[in-house]
């Protein structure tokens, strides 16, 4: 389970020292996607609202290494997110979360035709959030 996750982790060097940022309106989520992150060497900023997100990412200096955003958050969307991590720093990569594949305002295939590589469906494994993470932090270096 997530928990036994949570104690045999250990300091990733693809994550360590790498600033995220999780938006998500469900505070138990992002807190999740916060502890199984840090544990791993990252720093983790999380915000509960689209709007706190899409603010901080125009200010956050350096830009973040990542962004994970759900795709609906009460108040804004996911492709809302996605866009202004791309509009403060194009090389951002970004990761929607979507639960059942409910995507009413298409942000999904919005951002995917601008770019986006990464989608993960909740509820999803620890291991595939590392995956995820570690495959979309992948794509920038080089």
């Amino acid at each position: 389970g997530i928990e036994e996750a949570l104690q045999r982790s250990e300091v990733d060097p693809a994550l360590k020292g790498k600033h995220v940022v999780v938006s998500d309106n469900e505070p138990e989520i992002s807190g999740i996607i916060r502890d199984v992150l840090s544990k791993r060497g990252a720093d983790v900023t999380t915000f509960d609202t689209g709007a706190a997100a899409i603010s901080a990412l125009a200010t956050i200096a350096p830009p973040p290494d990542l962004v994970i955003s759900d795709i609906n958050l009460g108040d804004r969307t996911g492709y809302e997110v996605f866009a202004a991590a791309k509009d403060r720093a194009k090389q951002t990569p970004v990761i929607l979360m979507t639960g059942f594949g409910y995507d009413p305002h298409h942000s999904i295939v919005r951002a995917s035709q601008e770019g986006l590589q990464n989608v993960l469906f909740k509820p999803f494994q620890v291991e595939k959030l590392i995956e995820e993470v570690k495959r979309a932090l992948g794509e920038t270096a080089g």
